[in-house]
């Protein structure tokens, strides 16, 4: 048992080296990744981080991504949408947006029946995570864009 919880610090420990930290920014600003790559495993990270699998997302998250060989940083990063402080929007949201799906009231919405509304809940947290993946990818494909078209325009333009 003393080994397990060893080896598990020395695991924990191993994050916060420098070696790991520049490989997450390697990553993250990897030139041989496109910005349509990058885009798409921000959006995917969204949407992992916003479907009811609670408990599962991250690892969920990150066995998708290197099946389909995305940038897993940007999808672990991007995955972490549902912390504490908003997951009450995110639970909130749903509802709202599954409601023109089965056509529930907000009237009888409490934590007493929340059970008789659970489909609601399901249907309008994957209508959110898509819609909030659609933005996210767009956002991210347009910052990049814009960066990059930003950083080629300076290297022409500054004096040699």
């Amino acid at each position: 048992m003393q080994l397990l919880i060893a080896n598990i610090l020395q695991q924990i420990r191993s994050l916060f080296t420098k070696k790991t930290w520049n490989g997450i920014v390697a990553q993250l600003y990897s030139p041989e990744q496109s910005d349509e790559l990058k885009a798409f495993s921000a959006a995917f990270g969204i949407f992992m981080g916003i479907i009811p699998i609670w408990g599962f997302q991250t690892i969920t998250a990150i066995f998708l991504a290197v099946t389909f060989r995305l940038n897993k940083a940007l999808v672990i990063i991007f995955s972490q949408v549902s912390f504490p402080a908003i997951f009450p929007v995110i639970i909130w949201l749903s509802f709202k947006v599954g409601r023109y799906w089965v056509g529930g009231s907000e009237a009888d919405l409490s934590f007493k029946n929340i059970n008789n509304h659970l489909l609601q809940y399901v249907y309008g947290s994957f209508t959110l995570a898509i819609i909030a993946a659609l933005f996210t990818g767009l956002i991210t494909f347009s910052l990049l864009t814009t960066f990059r078209l930003l950083k080629q325009y300076k290297l022409r333009v500054s004096p040699s």
